[in-house]
């Protein structure tokens, strides 16, 4: 695997996590919904009304964003490929928000969903999904890059 889906995974994965901890709070007043509710495939959806960061809701929660994310990312490197122009780079980034959502909420079972529609609303998801978008994008220093070098 590159570097940079290493470093795309990392920003997307710290990204989109610490959005779902300040929405969870803010909507539940608890950290532990947001990030529990991810691990409804193994608990049912009762793991988002777990209100307490745990290990046995919380773990699972994050790594399977994170890998959720990983996944993203291996196909966010091949379409951008090894050096995009700024509108390749701009356009792949702007698609690839939508692009994740309607797959993981369309074409994927339900079980193995984000699961965040459990504790967020639409708009909220929205804010994930482009939280995560731009932790990828800056975590391997894609948009500093191509920005310096079109200048």
């Amino acid at each position: 695997m590159s570097k940079r889906i290493w470093t795309m995974t990392l920003g997307g994965a710290l990204m989109s996590s610490g959005a779902v901890l300040a929405l969870s709070r803010i909507r539940t007043g608890s950290y532990g919904p947001g990030v529990n509710c991810t691990a409804h495939w193994l608990h049912g959806k009762q793991a988002a009304k777990v209100k307490q960061l745990d290990f046995r809701h919380s773990l699972p929660g994050i790594a399977t964003n994170a890998a959720a994310v990983f996944f993203w990312s291996w196909f966010y490197d091949k379409a951008l490929g090894k050096n995009p122009t700024i509108i390749r780079a701009v356009t792949v980034t702007v698609l690839l928000g939508p692009v994740s959502c309607l797959i993981d909420y369309k074409a994927t079972p339900k079980r193995f969903t984000p699961g965040w529609e459990l504790v967020f609303s639409r708009a909220d998801m929205a804010t994930i999904y482009l939280s995560m978008v731009i932790g990828m994008a800056l975590g391997p220093g894609l948009i500093r890059t191509k920005t310096r070098a079109c200048l």
